[in-house]
């Protein structure tokens, strides 16, 4: 019999043969073969090509006709595009290559060179923004402009209120302050752990705490503790450095608050920010408290329950290592029982050759997804089921990535609180899928705690860490920081979410956070996003329960259409084909009803299946 799913997974040649090693990215696919590929130097010639053309447009846009515009913003996409080639080439090879100093080198000039590419093209913003209105309303009206019609839109909404020569110094100076984040990110790929004779990188290490050894946890917590402390006087001083480099550009802008800036580009209210912030805090004692209550006396560690134990599943079942084809297979089915549209997207994306799946020494931890229609995905896989679930996650921002892209690469101007969502969603669709294939209660309950889990992480946990921001970056204003007083305020933001003392020996955690490093102000996006997702989750229920939705349109389409405008509509317009009003009082508190639903869910099957 004909199967549409078999199909499409036989055309991209998904199949379940084991594979001998775990594949590795070809940056050639859409950058280059390596760092002596000719064609960089060719590609950095048309680079400064196009910005000595475009800078002939300098101090006449304002009598320019709507066609002339058009030919400039092409020319300026192009020169975007190749910048961001360059740009994502450098990162992403470096990020594989961190103990090589030349991998290191070349990342930085070539920062500096496409920086100075863009330094002479800040009067296309200002000369814009500083048209006179009536100007302003035949570019966004006239046909030949509808293409950028979004871009325009923000660019007039915004604040380029500063002069171009301040805005040139500021660009100037942002080279040297991502040094601070490069030093961070080479020192954090440089650290050694030590546990039971053996030597680990610092994404091995981590993964080796989801040991059912409760006293193998506390001493694994207490080596990456340890290590970290070891090294605090450089993530401390490169920690106030970011801290005071963002309080300058701040002030220059003219903000007012730590956030603002972050606020702007998620195109998010502070009202919203506070409302969601608020909703979260409130939440931590029926919720996170709760769920880290009910881990301990599953865990049988009611007295001894620590911060290294709120990752680990009391009820995990015998786990056996899966294999990279098993997890592309379990991602690719769970997104197949939702969409195979959405499927089709992701089968090709693996099939490029784009995925850089094993640890290795001098690869960065952790994993990442870059934007683009051709997204490269960074992955450190060691076989847990938890790398299922992170894969499904970096995958589901690759789609969004392909769709968001289609809109054009000024307008795709997708915010980071709006790329959580389509990952938080794509690790819903594969727990979906294991809940509906689990076959006993236990694993229901050993899945349902794994969520939960993820969902504190994700909301709750991720909120703690905005709290540690907030503080930290007020703080600075009053001067530097010392070690112990960063150590401080993470502990008592963290003992707050989680409703006990965190210890001494995870104080000095906040050094692995690598986003409130490079990315300040990013670390609430995943709580936003969580809710904004938990939200869609629950009108999709609905949706299935129902067979019918509020709209005569499936909600894969009406879904894979929001990720493909997500970088030219707002959260709430983004929401409302779906029946979901974001200006609802009880919009946040409605997204965290569904973590209680899954805790009274855990608490009900751990009873039936007396452990409780």
């Amino acid at each position: 019999m004909f199967n549409i799913k078999t199909t499409i997974m036989k055309k991209f040649r998904v199949t379940s043969r084991p594979t001998k090693e775990l594949p590795a990215w070809d940056l050639s696919v859409a950058f280059y073969a390596d760092l002596n590929d000719p064609q960089i130097e060719g590609d950095k010639k048309t680079l400064t090509k196009l910005a000595k053309e475009l800078n002939l447009y300098r101090g006449i846009i304002w009598e320019m006709e709507p066609y002339e515009l058009s030919i400039m913003l092409r020319k300026y996409e192009e020169l975007i595009e190749l910048s961001r080639k360059l740009s994502y080439f450098a990162h992403l090879y470096s990020d594989t290559h961190k103990t090589d100093e030349e991998a290191s080198r070349f990342q930085s000039k070539i920062k500096e060179e496409v920086s100075r590419v863009f330094e002479g093209l800040g009067f296309i913003h200002f000369e814009l923004n500083a048209l006179p209105e009536w100007k302003k309303y035949e570019f966004i009206n006239h046909p030949k402009l509808h293409r950028w019609l979004s871009w325009l839109l923000s660019l007039f909404a915004g604040y380029w209120s500063l002069t171009e020569g301040v805005s040139f110094i500021i660009n100037k100076k942002s080279l040297v302050s991502s040094s601070w984040d490069r030093l961070y990110d080479e020192t954090c790929a440089g650290l050694k752990f030590h546990y039971k004779g053996r030597t680990y990188n610092e994404a091995e290490i981590k993964a080796k705490m989801f040991t059912s050894d409760s006293e193998g946890r506390k001493k694994i917590m207490a080596e990456i503790n340890k290590v970290y402390r070891e090294h605090a006087h450089v993530f401390t001083m490169c920690y106030n450095m970011i801290l005071k480099d963002k309080s300058v550009d701040d002030e220059i802008y003219g903000m007012t608050e730590p956030v603002e800036d972050s606020l702007y580009h998620n195109n998010i209210s502070k009202e919203d920010l506070l409302a969601m912030v608020n909703e979260v805090v409130d939440s931590y004692i029926p919720i996170s408290q709760r769920f880290y209550k009910l881990m301990a006396k599953l865990t049988k560690l009611e007295e001894k329950f620590g911060y290294e134990d709120r990752c680990y599943n009391p009820v995990e079942l015998q786990e056996k290592k899966i294999s990279w084809t098993e997890c592309i297979e379990q991602v690719l089915n769970g997104y197949a029982e939702f969409s195979l549209d959405y499927l089709t997207y992701a089968a090709q994306i693996i099939n490029c050759q784009t995925i850089d799946v094993p640890p290795r020494k001098g690869k960065v931890s952790g994993a990442y997804c870059i934007r683009g229609e051709e997204p490269y995905i960074l992955l450190n896989f060691t076989g847990s089921q938890d790398d299922v679930r992170t894969f499904a996650h970096e995958l589901g921002h690759a789609v969004h990535n392909v769709l968001s892209a289609q809109v054009g690469v000024l307008n795709d101007s997708t915010p980071t609180a709006l790329s959580e969502v389509a990952s938080e969603f794509a690790e819903n669709l594969i727990f979906k899928q294991q809940m509906a294939n689990a076959k006993t209660d236990r694993e229901k309950l050993s899945l349902l705690i794994s969520r939960v889990q993820d969902m504190v992480n994700s909301i709750h946990r991720q909120v703690s860490f905005y709290k540690f921001e907030e503080r930290t970056h007020r703080e600075r204003k009053n001067g530097e920081l010392s070690t112990a007083r960063l150590n401080q305020i993470w502990r008592e933001e963290s003992s707050r979410c989680m409703g006990f003392d965190i210890g001494k020996d995870a104080e000095c955690m906040w050094m692995g956070i690598s986003h409130i490093f490079s990315m300040p102000y990013y670390v609430y996006s995943y709580a936003f996003a969580g809710l904004v997702v938990n939200n869609l989750i629950k009108a999709y229920d609905k949706w299935e329960e129902n067979g019918e939705f509020q709209v005569q349109e499936d909600f894969d389409d009406l879904y894979i259409d929001m990720l493909s405008n997500t970088g030219v509509e707002d959260f709430k317009s983004l929401l409302e084909p779906f029946g979901i009003d974001a200006d609802a009082p009880d919009f946040w508190s409605n997204g965290l009803s569904l973590i209680t639903d899954y805790i009274n869910e855990i608490e009900k099957l751990a009873k039936s299946e007396g452990l409780l």
